[in-house]
C-alpha cells in the first residue's frame, strides 16, 4: 500500500467515524463541545486504522472524482449509521412530550438539550433518564461494536442504492407507536380524569374547572410519572433490546 493509500485510507475512515458521531444524538448535544467531539473521533480512527487494507474501501487508481465520490459514500454511511442508532432515543422523547402536553406544562417550554428545537421539562426528563439507562444496559460498548463491525467486516459492502428500506421504515413508522405504549398508563389516568372533568363541567356547568382541572392534570400526572416510574424505565429498556436485535439483523442484512 502506498502512502497515499494510507492517508486516504485515514481520511475516508475519519470521515465516516466523524459523521458517526456528529449526527448521533448523543454526541450532537450542544453542551458537549466541538474538541471533544473531534477528538473521539481521532482517537476511534487511530484505533481503526491500519486493520483495514486500502482494497476494502477502493480498487482503481485514486482520482479527484473517485475521492469526492468515495468521501460522499462515506458521510452517508455514518449518517444512515448514526440516525439508525438514534432511533433508540425518540420514543422516550415522543413519550415525554405528550405527557407534558397532557399535564399542561407545554406552555412552559424550554429549549432542549439535544437540539435548537423547545420542549417541556417531561420531555427533558424522559431523554435523561433514557441516556443514563443506556449507559447502565452497557449499550455504549454495542455502539462501538456496531461501528467497529461497519468498518471491519462490512466496509466496501454497503450500497447506498441498495439498502433494506422496508426495515428502516417499519423502524421509523413504530417510533410515534412505542412512545405511547412506553407513557400509556400514565396516558390512561390522564384520559380517565379528562372524562372525569368533562362529565363534571356537564354537573356543574358554573364551576370554573379550568383553573382546577389544570392543577388536577398536573398533579396527577406527577403522581402516576412517580407511581409507575419502573413500568416505564421497563418499557424503554424492552425498546432498547428491540432496536439492538433489529440493528443486528441490519448489519447481517449484508454480510
Amino acid at each position: 500500500m502506498t502512502l497515499e493509500q494510507q492517508v486516504f485510507s485515514f481520511i475516508l475512515i475519519l470521515t465516516r467515524v466523524a459523521a458517526f458521531l456528529g449526527f448521533l444524538p448523543l454526541f450532537a448535544r450542544k453542551q458537549l463541545p466541538a474538541m471533544v467531539k473531534a477528538g473521539l473521533a481521532m482517537a476511534l480512527t487511530l484505533f481503526w486504522f491500519g486493520s483495514l487494507p486500502a482494497s476494502a474501501f477502493f480498487t482503481d487508481e485514486i482520482n479527484v472524482v473517485t475521492a469526492v465520490l468515495l468521501i460522499v459514500k462515506e458521510t452517508g454511511i455514518g449518517f444512515l449509521l448514526s440516525a439508525m442508532l438514534g432511533f433508540m432515543f425518540v420514543p422516550a422523547k415522543i413519550a415525554g412530550a405528550y405527557v407534558g402536553q397532557e399535564m399542561g406544562l407545554s406552555l412552559a417550554a424550554v429549549t432542549s438539550p439535544s437540539g435548537s428545537d423547545s420542549s417541556t421539562l417531561v420531555t427533558t426528563v424522559f431523554e435523561t433518564l433514557a441516556i443514563l439507562l443506556f449507559f447502565g444496559m452497557n449499550l455504549h460498548h454495542f455502539l462501538i461494536m456496531f461501528l467497529h463491525v461497519s468498518l471491519v467486516e462490512l466496509s466496501g459492502k454497503i450500497d447506498l442504492t441498495n439498502l433494506p428500506t422496508e426495515l428502516l421504515v417499519q423502524s421509523t413508522h413504530a417510533l410515534s407507536e412505542f412512545g405511547c405504549l412506553v407513557i400509556g398508563p400514565v396516558g390512561i389516568c390522564l384520559f380517565v380524569l379528562t372524562i372525569a372533568l368533562a362529565l363534571l363541567n356537564k354537573a356543574a356547568p358554573t364551576l370554573n374547572l379550568f383553573s382546577v382541572g389544570m392543577s388536577l392534570r398536573a398533579g396527577l400526572g406527577i403522581v402516576c410519572l412517580i407511581f409507575f416510574m419502573p413500568v416505564i424505565m421497563k418499557s424503554i429498556e424492552m425498546y432498547f433490546l428491540r432496536c439492538q436485535s433489529d440493528l443486528e439483523t441490519f448489519a447481517v442484512y449484508f454480510q
